[in-house]
């Protein structure tokens, strides 16, 4: 092989390294960016868990409109059959990250307020939020590596569980699920003749509005009622739902109380 050959040989098996080299690199940081992101809500109604990345600082739970109906009784009065209490069912995240419950359990004709529970494997209660009315949320609880289970204090069949890591939480970012009619109801009064004007056209300009991105949307179907008008129970205004995803970096105490006002404009009233 002569000196030119042999130099041309050399600059292609450097340049075929390189190549090797940074499709490895660039496959290892894809595969660290997709354990970071945020489950979409597709997946989080499908499996009716949450798995949360290291950068969520804060999770809101939110107690589902409904929450006080016994599925197995009463489940064409629930909003879903897939996180019908809690949203998520089950939650996963980072050592650091803290819990905050957020009731919307609306009052129809009857206040339904909510006192949650966290129960470590052994049983003893290691966190109480207190008696949360409509829309009220709690304070925000940090909970160290281990299993949870989430119970109601006045309705045993409304559980979940958390499920904390070893791994740390590194960001400030806030994270949770709101449920949302999919369109426009033509009855937006509650029994007060106040007007919610919450849906999913409506939360789609508000929520940015207000501070928040909306990661991810899944619609669905929940009409279970035999004998009710339109196939659904009439205090839920509908059958066809949204699940929405959220994010947003502002401080907690103002991002919870913009959360509360649009808990409050939802039409499941």
């Amino acid at each position: 092989m002569n000196k030119s050959k042999k130099s041309i040989f050399v600059v292609s098996i450097y340049l075929l390294a390189v190549i090797v080299f940074m499709n490895a690199s660039n496959s290892s940081h894809a595969g660290v960016q997709e354990s970071s992101e945020i489950p979409e809500a597709k997946s989080i109604y499908d499996t009716e868990t949450m798995h949360l990345p290291k950068s969520v600082g804060y999770f809101v739970v939110l107690i589902a409109n409904e929450a006080h109906e016994d599925w197995s009784e009463e489940k064409h009065k629930l909003l879903t059959d897939h996180n019908p209490y809690f949203v998520p069912t089950h939650i996963v995240l980072p050592r650091g990250t803290a819990i905050v419950f957020l009731n919307a359990d609306a009052p129809w004709n009857t206040p339904h307020p909510h006192t949650i529970n966290l129960e470590d494997s052994s049983g003893n209660v290691i966190y109480s939020t207190g008696k949360m009315e409509y829309a009220d949320a709690s304070n925000s609880k940090v909970l160290p590596p281990g299993n949870y289970s989430i119970i109601d204090t006045e309705y045993d069949w409304m559980k979940g569980s958390i499920t904390v890591t070893e791994e740390n939480s590194t960001g400030n970012e806030i994270v949770g699920g709101f449920y949302s009619p999919s369109h426009e109801v033509s009855n937006k009064l509650d029994n007060d003749g106040i007007v919610h004007p919450g849906w999913l056209g409506y939360y789609e300009s508000e929520f940015p509005k207000n501070g928040f991105n909306i990661l991810s949307k899944y619609n669905f179907n929940y009409n279970t009622c035999s004998y009710c008008e339109g196939r659904f129970w009439p205090d839920n205004k509908t059958g066809e739902h949204t699940l929405l995803i959220f994010s947003t970096n502002q401080p907690l105490i103002e991002a919870i109380g913009k959360l509360q006002k649009l808990v409050k404009d939802n039409v499941y009233i």
